[in-house]
């Protein structure tokens, strides 16, 4: 496989040496690809695929556009087969023009958009910026394709502005200037030749720049403004005299004439005299374009009637009603071609409209059965997706009242409520009315605030510590004062301003007192700490010193009689079905000496 490829890269660049010493016919390659094996293998393919190229380009050269499209065919249906993105939209470059230096635009046109669709999805910017500016100029032909004409060549400057490209930028910013102009916009000509000047001045060696300071000057001209027309075209003459080399004759007689034109205007017959002059003498019998002739015997003309010469001003009149006669004779035939090539074009595009139509009436014929199907079913969906989210909400609404009604009773238990009423009778047996009294007052403020907080599914956090503080202070009164509760907020809390779920910190509190500190004969002290790290999350911890979660329940489990915790399962329950619950972590605590030294919960709320 390696002497194949070795064999074959050797025949190409013999081939390639043989065309280029005879350059009448590109014989031998024509010969080396009728050796080439007929196979699929990579480097066969790739030898077929350059002799294509490097035949189709000597008949380019060789004005042969035809047998040049041909062989760029066949390297078309090669990348084809290939898949090869790249080589197809080169090989569509090619064909297209082929098609434009024989004036055949619509095929032109069409051929460069199916190019510069293959770059867009290569995302070369650079090949995409070049073929921009011949699209331009093909809807340009068409004569009624402005904004086609300006959407392009705006195009062409966005990308050639992305890929740095310099002198294309220069190309297309004097392409959008003249469409402008043409549009009567010359405000906005002005204003994107200015702004492509700005970025290209401050690059070395632009030899394009003249393009756009002759363009400037142009626009000075509409308005009159020939101070400023001056100005433009000594920096054009400075940038053209700077590659003196590379400039065409065109390109020199063009600027001169644009100088004797703004001198004439100006009033200095003598500088305008002198540039004129030098373009009758030296450049005009070289350039056969009329539109020039016109131009130079126009300018001589107004000039000679200024230097009170009649003769001579007649005589450059009467040349110069000749050259325009060429020019409109031109503009005759190039109109002619253009409403013959529009013709061609709508034509051919009401041919394809037609055909999209006639297959969209197809399509749509196809499809509206199948939206019909299609609705009946998503509508028999939408019904059971209906039915099904209804009973989902009353199962949840029912649950969340169960919830709510298990919360109350959690709140209020008959043992709770029993142990209170006890106490107040103990106290009122041993006649301390004080205490039985402050215990009673407490009892019923706690009772009021629970039933009233039942009523709503949020309340403020205040109120919340406030009936938390209430339940504190009845279990310490019944413990003899041997419970300690204290309770920490964050200062940049607002306790009036955000709302929580009712009673949804006295469960744990209660379990902290009834599984932790009442196996401590001493009693025990309570700490609930809220901060809000969040704007959406509070963060509640409740912490006691207790005997810990593990020598409660080993106590517990020998006691006759077994306390059930379960507000704090039913609260954790209400904030699941709410989604309001992001987290809840219970943590044992211990001393340095590994010993039992409380309990830590940690709740988080969704705001």
């Amino acid at each position: 496989m390696t002497s194949k490829i070795t064999l074959l890269t050797f025949i190409l660049l013999l081939a390639t040496v043989v065309a280029a010493q005879q350059p009448a016919r590109p014989d031998s390659l024509l010969g080396v690809l009728a050796a080439l094996p007929v196979n699929t293998d990579t480097a066969t393919q790739n030898a077929r695929l350059q002799l294509l190229s490097k035949i189709g380009t000597w008949y380019y050269r060789n004005a042969n556009y035809p047998s040049s499209r041909n062989y760029y065919r066949q390297g078309l249906t090669l990348e084809l087969s290939r898949n090869d993105r790249r080589g197809i939209a080169q090989n569509l470059n090619n064909i297209g023009f082929t098609y434009m230096v024989e004036s055949r635009y619509p095929e032109a046109l069409d051929t460069f958009l199916l190019a510069f669709d293959q770059w867009e999805n290569l995302r070369d910017t650079g090949k995409m910026a070049q073929l921009a500016t011949s699209i331009s100029n093909l809807y340009h032909e068409f004569g009624n394709q402005k904004p086609k004409e300006l959407e392009y060549a705006r195009r062409c400057m966005t990308l050639s502005e992305r890929a740095r490209r310099w002198h294309g930028l220069c190309a297309c910013t004097h392409l959008v200037g003249d469409i402008f102009d043409q549009m009567g916009q010359s405000d906005s000509a002005t204003w994107y030749v200015q702004r492509s000047l700005t970025l290209l001045e401050q690059q070395p060696d632009i030899p394009g720049l003249v393009t756009l300071y002759l363009s400037m000057s142009r626009y000075a001209a509409r308005r009159q403004q020939y101070p400023e027309e001056l100005k433009w075209l000594q920096k054009a003459a400075q940038n053209q005299q700077k590659y003196a080399p590379n400039i065409t004759e065109i390109e020199r007689a063009n600027l001169l004439l644009s100088l004797g034109n703004c001198y004439l205007n100006l009033g200095d017959n003598t500088a305008a005299a002198r540039y004129l002059r030098e373009v009758e003498r030296n450049l005009i019998p070289h350039i056969p374009d009329w539109t020039y002739h016109d131009r130079l015997y126009a300018h001589l003309s107004q000039l000679a009637e200024r230097q009170g010469q009649p003769e001579a001003a007649l005589r450059y009149f009467k040349m110069h009603i000749a050259a325009r006669d060429s020019v409109l004779n031109m503009d005759d035939t190039r109109r002619i071609t253009q409403i013959q090539l529009t013709h061609e074009f709508e034509k051919k595009q009401a041919e394809t409209q037609a055909v999209q139509e006639r297959e969209l009436a197809v399509q749509e014929a196809q499809s509206r059965q199948q939206r019909w199907v299609f609705a009946a079913l998503l509508l028999g969906l939408a019904a059971a997706a209906g039915a099904g989210f209804y009973v989902y909400r009353q199962r949840q609404e029912r649950r969340r009242s169960e919830l709510e009604l298990a919360n109350l009773r959690a709140q209020i238990n008959p043992h709770f409520i029993f142990n209170c009423l006890n106490s107040i009778y103990r106290y009122t047996k041993e006649r301390d009315t004080d205490t039985a009294s402050k215990y009673l007052q407490k009892f019923s403020s706690l009772l009021r605030l629970v039933l009233e907080n039942s009523r709503s599914e949020k309340i403020t956090l205040t109120r919340d510590l406030e009936a938390l503080q209430l339940y504190a202070d009845i279990e310490g009164l019944r413990f003899k004062e041997k419970l300690r509760f204290s309770l920490d907020i964050d200062p940049d809390i607002d306790p009036g301003f955000v709302q929580i779920p009712g009673m949804l910190i006295q469960p744990h509190v209660e379990n902290a007192i009834w599984h932790g500190l009442m196996h401590r004969s001493e009693g025990g002290h309570i700490l609930v700490r809220i901060q809000q790290p969040t704007e959406t999350l509070l963060r509640i911890t409740v912490e006691d010193n207790g005997v810990g979660r593990a020598a409660a329940a080993e106590l517990e489990s020998k006691s006759a009689q077994q306390k059930k915790s379960l507000g704090q399962k039913i609260t954790e329950e209400r904030l699941r079905s709410t989604g309001k619950l992001a987290n809840t972590t219970t943590t044992d605590l211990f001393d340095t000496a590994g010993n039992a030294a409380g309990t830590r919960v940690v709740m988080e709320i969704v705001l």
